[in-house]
């Protein structure tokens, strides 16, 4: 089925059909707004903001003693607001608890006073943890609206305690926890329940001047009735967010504040880890040291600018190991701090659907001082040294949001040229500084990331674009035959809603150019994503002259969010063959058009068997730019939770045969057999010291290809301040098209000149992730991060890719040819016709045993407001035997049969607020 045919089209008629009843609607929503001078649209679960409940803040005065007692004269004069309204577990019924909170706002600062009454004080749940750790005790979450936009918001947490969290709450609704403003908070407990005192610095929080409100909400949850209160309450049917808060008074004549925050660091590393004998650049103990700072300045009320020099962007935890096996690069998360925090300010393109092709990742910070993209064994060499990670001389980011409702983010880092050290083959080692050379290994980089939006109709429409920008010197021919000299990007788009935010149409569309040699632009034509030397493919052209690379992507959608038990949406996605984000951005796939559906109905009220449920039914479809289907599924979910509060989620999909174009990576098309998958999960309430969880897969294909994955998880808190996660994971896959390699011979007519070998691929893989928190104060905790992996795999029946379009091969030494295996040097010799006149190749075993181990000790202490001392042990340890069985006991005890390699860090930060 091609997408220019009818069925789409018939499809896309019908879609554009909806789209003008949407405007339709959006538009008489949009008449009813202005009508009603601020009021939401009408709707069903509609109500008029200024009936939100209200709490007044007076006016700090006389002197409040941060104690968490709340015996100050101050609190007298402030009258305390209730939070009146359930919504778990018996939504809409009073609590079950009184919660009184009372603020001041003065002296620079706003005051929040908190009396949460409990009839039973020995069994709240009291877990001290770590900041932002975000435990699953007693606790109240305060939500202030400051700019009092309707979509953005600041989080604080209190828990009994003592401990505390705090996030940014972006557009889209998620919460950003490294968002680490300074602040301070006393807790009591006592015969009547527990209170918390709070103190924000108004220089903490970005907030509108002119303004005489805030949005505010309010929140207590007691885990041993797994109860939330709420002072502004939204039923669970409608969609809730900053737009249904309450409002926080008394805000009116607020001084402006302009705040200038100084982060000096000093650190220092030391690396122990076995070195090759006649190495002249590793002694096995190998020490580093570094210093620099940050800056946050209040440039205005509105904007913040945040710069570094020279930052110590050594990541505190480790990244997972990870066996992949694909053409594609795996995706890691950011950790670390300068970038994570308001990293939502760059989101590009959210749009909001309950099923689609996946949102576009056009800004991957771990771009920036990534590793060095230049292996040195291309100048070869008996022993290399290059840095492990790119320097980054400066950046500096720029964000905030006007009176006016423009949101600007602009971010701009710098990272020089870094070269590594190698001695050439042949020469001896001993020769001194004469016999080491020295090449680029990464060349002088300029990434630019700018953001910029405008909020119409109270928040409920809002336009956007983004740029970004990666400019390289390439200079050395090695490094520009390798790498793009520049990469563009350059979208716009736009989330629309209307029925109280209950409705929702999205979308944008992007378009990037890439710049560079021929050999940098060959090497994107025939990367992973987009094959565009596929030889029987029709809308592509290799051209190995080119010296650009241009493409677009779009998607749009129409999403029904909440306003009843029915939700779903209806999602279109484009992306050009030539389009390309990888400099800064993060992209698998391109080349395909798509449809999404999906359809579901929710009931949130209790009945005799759950206390609340979701049932949906899930359509995708989508084609290559030759119009082959490569996707074609159908699936259902569901997920609901028990009375006695356990959760249980579950989905099943069926994928249709359909054609893949990545399958022989660089050859054919490949016909896909169809595919059937099943998921589950199922997890205990989280009320006292013991939590559980099963979670799991199974999937088979017409093929004979199958996996299935059984994992668990135990949680244990021994004590109210110490935590012990396990997570054991068992995985198997028999995949019956597993790449090997691809071999050109002209004799190979069938398969435009290209042998591509496959093989049958048994895995085992076993992980055992292990996490303990110890928390001694508020501002003192130590976490361990323990990760054991054994995976295996077995190869067999080597076997070629008989035809295009089909899922057919031919095993060698039984359909064709002869193969014979030479265990000493680990390679397969391989005769595709036997005696006939093809060429006879080989190929390396792929057969590996790796057993790796990865350790993470961290002592954190918050020696005072803002500044931290971070203590860090590291340990990696892998081996790969080439043992020929998987037997569990001797495969975990021999993870330690690697090399360690320790990493011992020592990183101060002094905290200076001017």
């Amino acid at each position: 089925m091609h997408l220019p045919g009818s069925c789409p089209a018939r499809v896309l008629a019908a879609f554009c059909l909806l789209l003008l009843s949407a405007g339709r609607v959006a538009a008489q929503s949009g008449a009813a707004a202005e009508t009603a001078a601020g009021t939401a649209a009408a709707s069903p679960g509609a109500r008029s903001h200024a009936a939100a409940p209200q709490l007044h803040a007076a006016p700090a005065a006389g002197e409040v003693h941060l104690d968490g007692r709340l015996d100050a004269a101050a609190w007298a004069a402030a009258v305390p607001a209730a939070l009146a309204t359930q919504r778990d577990p018996d939504e809409g019924r009073p609590p079950t608890e009184r919660t009184e909170v009372r603020m001041l706002v003065g002296d620079g600062a706003l005051w929040i006073g908190a009396r949460m009454y409990d009839r039973e004080p020995a069994r709240l749940v009291r877990r001290l943890a770590r900041r932002d750790d975000q435990p699953a005790g007693d606790r109240l979450v305060i939500r202030l609206d400051a700019r009092h936009d309707h979509l953005t918001a600041f989080l604080f947490a209190v828990y009994p305690a003592g401990n505390k969290d705090d996030a940014a709450v972006g557009a889209d609704g998620n919460e950003d926890y490294s968002w680490d403003p300074v602040w301070d908070v006393a807790t009591q407990v006592d015969s009547l329940g527990w209170t918390a005192e709070v103190r924000i610095p108004l220089s903490q929080l970005r907030f509108n001047p002119a303004a005489d409100a805030w949005g505010l909400q309010l929140q207590r949850f007691l885990p041993r009735r797994q109860e939330e209160d709420v002072f502004a309450f939204t039923p669970k049917n409608d969609n809730e967010g900053v737009n249904r808060y309450g409002h926080l008074t008394g805000m009116q004549g607020l001084p402006r504040v302009r705040r200038l925050e100084v982060t000096p660091y000093a650190s220092a590393r030391a690396e122990y880890a076995p070195a090759d004998v006649g190495d002249p650049f590793h002694s096995g103990h190998d020490y580093f040291g570094s210093a620099g700072g940050d800056l946050r300045w209040g440039v205005t009320s509105d904007l913040t600018l945040d710069a570094t020099v020279n930052p110590d962007f050594g990541q505190v935890e480790i990244d997972p190991a990870v066996v992949n096996l694909s053409a594609f690069e795996t995706f890691l998360p950011e950790k670390r701090p300068f970038f994570v925090e308001g990293a939502d300010l760059f989101n590009f393109g959210q749009v909001r659907t309950f099923n689609n092709f996946g949102t576009p990742v056009t800004f991957f910070s771990r771009r920036i001082g990534r590793p060095p993209q230049l292996d040195l064994g291309v100048y070869g060499g008996a022993f290399s040294d290059a840095p492990a990670q790119t320097t980054i001389t400066a950046a500096a980011k720029l964000t905030g949001k006007t009176r006016g409702g423009w949101s600007i983010a602009a971010l701009d880092a710098v990272t020089p040229e870094e070269t590594g050290r190698f001695v050439p083959d042949g020469t001896d080692p001993a020769g001194g500084a004469d016999a080491v050379r020295r090449a680029p290994v990464e060349p002088l980089t300029n990434y630019f990331v700018g953001r910029v939006s405008r909020e119409l109709r109270q928040g409920n429409t809002t336009v956007g674009a983004l740029v970004t920008a990666v400019n390289r010197d390439l200079a050395d021919t090695a490094l520009a035959a390798r790498l793009r000299a520049s990469a563009y990007l350059g979208g716009l788009d736009f989330n629309h809603s209307w029925g109280d935010r209950n409705w929702a149409f999205d979308g944008f569309v992007a378009v990037t150019r890439l710049a560079g040699s021929p050999e940098a632009i060959a090497r994107a034509q025939r990367s992973s994503a987009r094959y565009f030397d596929r030889p029987d493919a029709t809308h592509l052209a290799y051209d190995p002259t080119r010296t650009t690379l241009g493409g677009y992507a779009s998607q749009v959608a129409v999403t029904k969010l909440g306003g009843g038990h029915w939700g779903g949406n209806l999602a279109l996605s484009a992306k050009s063959p030539g389009y390309e984000t990888n400099d800064v951005g993060f992209a698998q796939s391109v080349g395909r058009r798509g449809i999404a559906t999906d359809i579901h109905y929710q009931e949130n009220r209790p009945n005799r068997l759950f206390r609340n449920f979701i049932l949906g039914f899930l359509t995708g479809n989508d084609w290559n730019y030759d119009g082959n289907k490569t996707t074609t599924y159908v699936g259902n979910v569901f997920n609901f939770r028990l009375r006695n509060f356990w959760s249980v989620n579950s989905s099943w999909f069926y994928n249709f045969a359909a054609y893949d174009d990545q399958l022989t990576r660089g050859g054919p098309l490949a016909r896909l057999p169809d595919r059937r998958e099943l998921n589950f999960s199922l997890s205990s309430p989280d009320r006292g010291g013991l939590t559980v969880g099963l979670n799991g897969f199974v999937n088979w294909n017409g093929a004979g290809g199958w996996g299935n994955n059984l994992g668990v998880r135990a949680t244990v808190q021994p004590a109210p301040n110490v935590r012990l996660s396990v997570e054991p994971s068992f995985t198997r896959f028999h995949n019956v098209s597993q790449y090997v390699d691809a071999v050109d011979d002209p004799l190979a007519t069938a398969t435009f000149g290209r042998r591509t070998v496959f093989a049958t691929l048994d895995q085992r893989e076993l992980a055992l992730d292990t996490r303990l928190d110890w928390t001694f104060t508020p501002k003192l905790s130590l976490q361990l991060y323990v990760q054991p992996l054994v995976s295996q795999g077995r190869y067999a029946d080597f076997k070629e890719f008989r035809a295009p379009r089909t899922f057919a091969f031919d095993v060698y030494g039984r359909d064709r040819g002869t193969i014979a295996h030479d265990a000493e040097a680990r390679t397969y010799a391989i005769d595709p016709d036997g005696a006939g006149p093809a060429a006879p190749f080989t190929i390396d075993d792929p057969t590996f045993d790796l057993r790796s181990l990865r350790a993470n000790v961290v002592f954190r202490w918050e020696y005072r407001p803002g500044s931290t001392l971070f203590l860090v042990w590291q340990q990696s340890r892998t081996d790969d035997p080439g043992l020929a069985d998987f037997r569990l006991g001797r495969d975990l005890g021999g993870i330690f049969a690697g090399a360690a390699h320790n990493v011992l860090a020592v990183k101060l930060t002094y905290w200076l607020g001017l």
